[in-house]
């Protein structure tokens, strides 16, 4: 049932259904979303969760072997491109509404922006078309999927692990800038995981 949600929701979107039409697409009674979520506000996030669930095992699986920082960031983008593609315009338009207001999302906007600046630049540092059309397919949908599903705004260890880069970068140390890129790229990998597990709760 949550396969055939999934389904649904990422070609048409989530906010427009009620559970009635849901009942009726999926040919099943209420009773039986009412059984897997309280409400349909809860049933869509735990479709959410379970497929960012998916999604991070499926890019989890393409990138662990990778061990070349610039191999590795490559491997990572087209995974994550991947993973995501299913998502249609309507999925990911609902998704960012969903959690579109406030004080505590403008904050979070202002990290979102930082984070996605620092991760372009990267990239256009790399003078890689593959890796700019990459970057450009998933460009914010993570962090739409990190603010759903986690309801987690704190950008601290990402911060940080993007300052060591940067200042591996201003002192001309290529070793200590491989060494940092690994140690964001080990925490991107570990905090995704810790992610997925907390999907797997809803």
């Amino acid at each position: 049932m949550l396969d055939q949600l999934e389904e649904l929701f990422l070609a048409k979107g989530f906010a427009r259904f009620t559970l009635d039409d849901l009942a009726v697409r999926l040919h099943c009674s209420k009773s039986t979303l009412y059984a897997l979520a309280d409400s349909k506000e809860q049933l869509a996030l735990r479709v959410i969760r379970h497929f960012f669930r998916k999604a991070t095992v499926a890019v989890e699986e393409r990138t662990f072997t990778v061990k070349d920082p610039a191999l590795r960031v490559t491997s990572y983008l087209t995974a994550v491109a991947a993973a995501l593609a299913p998502a249609g315009s309507a999925f990911h338009r609902d998704l960012e509404a969903s959690r579109h207001g406030g004080d505590t999302f403008a904050g979070y906007r202002a990290y979102w922006q930082a984070d996605e600046n620092f991760h372009r630049r990267i990239v256009e540092a790399t003078d890689n078309e593959f890796l700019l059309r990459a970057y450009g397919s998933i460009e914010g949908h993570i962090q739409r999927f990190r603010l759903m599903v986690h309801n987690d705004m704190s950008g601290d260890h990402t911060v940080q692990e993007h300052q060591a880069i940067i200042d591996a970068f201003k002192a001309g140390d290529c070793a200590a800038a491989t060494a940092a890129m690994n140690t964001h790229i080990e925490g991107i990998r570990s905090r995704s995981l810790s992610l997925a597990k907390f999907g797997q709760q809803g």
